[in-house]
């Protein structure tokens, strides 16, 4: 092989890998529901051990836009979050699908690079349902309901850790928001969840943060919230 060949065979190499991996399409379903309702779809075990019972069946009745429009609450907003405080990158061609009274889900559809973190903010507008309960997401392909609180027995920590607002924004302030929710958040199929406390619930409603971890393939995740 000539040497002019070769070199130009290896810039070409060089190029091809400098290059930067081709953006994925992925989305992010969050649906609002009452905590009396998401309550009726868990199962009979007692409260702590229905933490860990599927909740298929909230799924595929949300899947299939068979909620009343009543069970969808009002007034409670999904929002991308886009200071690079939280560790989130804000990704390319970004549209939110709002839920409607076809669409039980708030769908946010977005391009990003696999490996990347989006960072998503779900908050009550209104003076009702302020305080978040409950959460739900996907776990190993199982649709249940999460841990949520401060510690739990025996020390153990809850998957989803409940702190107040004024913590969370001082962690923000200081950059160690990525790194706090990194130590005290499990990470499920790519989903980390904190609650942020308002103060006054009334003035300050509670917010729930949702950091995602982005797969090498398109995936959809979805969390269920729910308010009291």
């Amino acid at each position: 092989m000539k040497s002019r060949t070769l070199v130009g065979g290896i810039f070409a190499l060089l190029w091809l890998t400098a290059l930067p991996a081709w953006a994925v399409e992925y989305r992010l379903q969050v649906a609002n529901i009452d905590d009396e309702t998401f309550a009726s779809y868990e199962g009979k075990a007692p409260s702590f051990w229905s933490m860990k019972e599927p909740m298929g069946r909230l799924e595929a009745r949300l899947d299939d836009n068979q909620f009343s429009r009543a069970a969808i609450l009002p007034g409670h907003r999904v929002e991308l979050v886009q200071d690079p405080v939280y560790g989130g990158i804000t990704p390319t061609k970004v549209a939110r699908l709002p839920a409607t009274r076809h669409q039980d889900w708030t769908t946010y559809v977005f391009d990003a690079n696999p490996g990347d973190t989006v960072v998503f903010v779900v908050r009550a507008d209104m003076v009702a349902w302020e305080d978040a309960e409950d959460v739900a997401s996907d776990v190993k392909c199982t649709f249940r309901r999460l841990s949520i609180g401060g510690p739990g027995f025996f020390g153990g920590s809850r998957e989803v850790p409940q702190v107040s607002q004024d913590f969370l924004a001082n962690t923000a302030e200081r950059g160690t928001f990525p790194q706090w929710v990194a130590q005290h958040a499990k990470s499920l199929d790519g989903m980390s969840f904190v609650v942020g406390q308002g103060e006054n619930t009334q003035a300050y409603p509670d917010r729930v943060y949702i950091v995602l971890k982005l797969p090498p393939e398109p995936h959809t995740f979805q969390a269920v919230i729910g308010w009291a």
